[in-house]
């Protein structure tokens, strides 16, 4: 465990580190731009997420390292030199490509079909097995947290509000490099390594702690259910993969045609546990759609009067000082005389029925500070949309040479 902490902790002088924080906060940078177009205002600074990430990044680069250290997933070098750069070229195509179960299997299916890169292809998906396990935990532990609220134009119920949910980790850990005998390194159980090379003699090597930088990136949107909700049901789905993946590579080992399987089935599973996700959020009832009477909350400003109240996403406002709540515009007028009290009747998330009461009255109450659902909206958001850096890149350049 020391061991792994302090070789983790080392990455500080690893140049890739900081080239990997910069991309996670440009990301961030873009998640503040869109709240900022909703609320007016960001809740968490870019800043703020990226050292947060940074430290959840840590916890699970030490998880990760005690358990390639328990299963052995030896690697060479050249392994592993391949699979980041792709993974960040991945991600200028499309965000949520920042993500090794298409970089890893990419370039497993490359080595077993042209012969280069030449690597260890069932200790790479072992390795991206590992990686998505650590990544369903971070996610049931921080995939809910700074939830973006959005509109989306629903087919059946017009404009619906929902959640964004982004985050992104970095995650240094250490995995065992398979090195020419003489060099310093540590013994070798007779049990140990699980996933190592056949073509390497356990004689003639030895395995040196190597730490390396990984990027872990989660995206999803909540419709239908919470973000809280929502990131646990994510979280469980890619555990299930995580370990069906690890069977694989596991087997891979001793038959080569799992090799394949294993290579086919880490991006393509993958990919379908988004589009299914996606599918899901399409076809179920929304969870914050405008109803026939009353105003549905779907978000509060921080430190607003509306937060300080306790009204949350789905709270809907039926009645605010006795008078009947339908339109946004009956929400207005009651402000715009700027009462000292306030009392609100309507719903909880859970359609329970709620008063709550505030009072200001040296200043008197002009704003709530809730974001309402409305009928329809020009900040609309698709479930199904396309991140693509290189596409905004190529639009930028284009309007530029225009002017």
């Amino acid at each position: 465990m020391k061991l792994a902490l302090r070789s983790v902790l080392t990455i500080v002088f690893n140049p890739l580190f900081w080239v990997v924080l910069l991309l996670i906060y440009i990301q961030y940078r873009k998640v503040a731009k869109m709240q900022k177009t909703l609320l007016g205002e960001v809740k968490t600074t870019a800043k703020e997420k990226v050292f947060a990430s940074l430290g959840i990044g840590l916890i699970g680069g030490v998880l990760g390292t005690i358990v390639v250290a328990i299963l052995g997933v030896a690697i060479e070098f050249k392994d592993f030199q391949f699979i980041l750069p792709l993974a960040i070229f991945l991600m200028l195509i499309n965000v949520r490509y920042l993500c090794f179960s298409y970089a890893g299997g990419i370039i497993s299916l490359s080595s077993l079909i042209f012969g280069f890169p030449k690597i260890n292809v069932s200790s790479i998906i072992a390795l991206v097995a590992i990686l998505h396990l650590i990544e369903s935990i971070l996610i049931w532990i921080d995939g809910h947290r700074d939830p973006t609220p959005v509109f989306i134009e629903h087919d059946l119920y017009g404009t619906v509000g929902g959640f964004t949910l982004q985050r992104f980790w970095p995650i240094p850990f250490v995995v065992l490099l398979v090195i020419l005998r003489g060099s310093t390194s540590m013994d070798l159980p007779n049990w140990w390594p699980i996933f190592i090379s056949p073509d390497l003699n356990l004689e003639s090597i030895i395995l040196q702690p190597i730490v390396v930088i990984a990027a872990l990136g989660y995206g999803d949107i909540a419709i239908t259910s919470s973000p809280r909700q929502k990131s646990k049901k994510s979280s469980i789905r890619l555990a299930g993969y995580s370990i069906i993946l690890l069977i694989l590579a596991a087997i891979s080992s001793y038959i080569y045609v799992f090799k394949y399987i294993a290579a086919i089935f880490a991006p393509v599973a993958h990919e379908a546990l988004i589009l299914y996700s996606q599918r899901e959020e399409k076809s179920k009832r929304p969870m914050y759609k405008k109803y026939y009477r009353g105003l549905t909350v779907l978000d509060v400003k921080k430190n607003s009067v509306a937060e300080q109240m306790k009204i949350g996403p789905g709270f809907v406002l039926l009645k605010v000082n006795d008078y009947h709540i339908n339109e946004k515009e009956d929400l207005i007028y009651v402000l715009r005389q700027v009462p000292t009290h306030l009392r609100i009747e309507g719903l909880d998330e859970k359609g329970s029925k709620i008063v709550l009461e505030y009072r200001d009255i040296l200043n008197g109450i002009n704003s709530l500070g809730a974001i309402i659902i409305p009928p329809r909206s020009s900040f609309v958001v698709s479930t199904g949309e396309n991140v693509s850096i290189i596409r905004k890149m190529i639009k930028k350049l284009l309007r530029k040479n225009r002017k």
